[in-house]
């Protein structure tokens, strides 16, 4: 009986490219704030295209994300390291579940990955003018949407950004109409984790009606909370990608 054949060890160049891609991820995953292409490459010792290389393929796994600071952990790396996402997800779940209580309308809370808004939490209500189809693991650009919008607001202002975003920043909170869901709004205020870093997003949706000023403050009021929580948490050791 012969013996089925052995995978061949893997080429010296393969494992070289595998080394460097662990380490890479390792000194983004230990920073405290987004790293530069050129920050990246001069903690490596590797010429800037190599690095590049290596960070597309990293970002085409969602390990590494780019944002307009530099680059930071993404959502899946996060994940397998269980400590961001679960613990943003363990401070807004209920959270979210008293704001959709609280205002009757679905309500949900949204992460940033790198230039992508991803839906962590939805608490829906059983109403015809407030069920949406937002729902966990659901990804759209983030500069599309009301979510995003806030979260880009809590950065410094570039140059040629939407007038939306400029007007988010002015007024705390984002509000957009049939942008990623036909026939649907949303408003949404910035979870801000440091300075000019927002990780989330704590958003509502309507479909008729536009909330009134009661219903904004439950939105603004919420995300304060879950800032406060956050940043206390992270005072005491965890870890988040981009915190000073």
């Amino acid at each position: 009986m012969t013996r089925p054949a052995e995978d061949p060890p893997p080429s010296r160049p393969s494992v070289q490219t595998l080394d460097r891609g662990l380490r890479l991820l390792e000194v983004i995953a230990l920073s405290d704030v987004p790293l530069t292409l050129a920050e990246l490459s001069q903690q490596m010792g590797l010429h800037r295209s190599i690095v590049y290389r290596l960070l597309r393929t990293l970002q085409d796994h969602h390990l590494v994300a780019h944002t307009t600071h530099g680059y930071v952990i993404g959502t899946r790396a996060q994940s397998l390291g269980r400590r961001t996402l679960p613990m943003l997800q363990r401070i807004a779940k209920p959270e979210i579940a008293r704001l959709a209580a609280r205002v009757g309308l679905t309500s949900f809370f949204v992460v940033r990955d790198g230039e992508e808004a991803v839906t962590l939490v939805s608490v829906e209500v059983e109403s015809t003018r407030s069920r949406t189809v937002y729902s966990p693991g659901d990804r759209h650009p983030l500069t599309l949407g009301s979510p995003g919008i806030a979260m880009l607001s809590a950065e410094p202002q570039l140059l040629g950004e939407r007038p939306e975003i400029s007007r988010a920043r002015a007024s705390g909170y984002a509000t957009t109409r049939n942008e990623v869901v036909r026939g649907l709004g949303t408003i949404s205020a910035p979870v801000v984790s440091a300075p000019g870093h927002a990780v989330a997003a704590v958003s509502i949706a309507f479909t008729v009606e536009h909330p009134g000023p009661p219903q904004i403050e439950a939105v603004l009021d919420t995300a304060r909370r879950i800032t406060g929580r956050l940043r206390g948490e992270l005072s005491t050791g965890a870890v988040l990608p981009g915190v000073e």
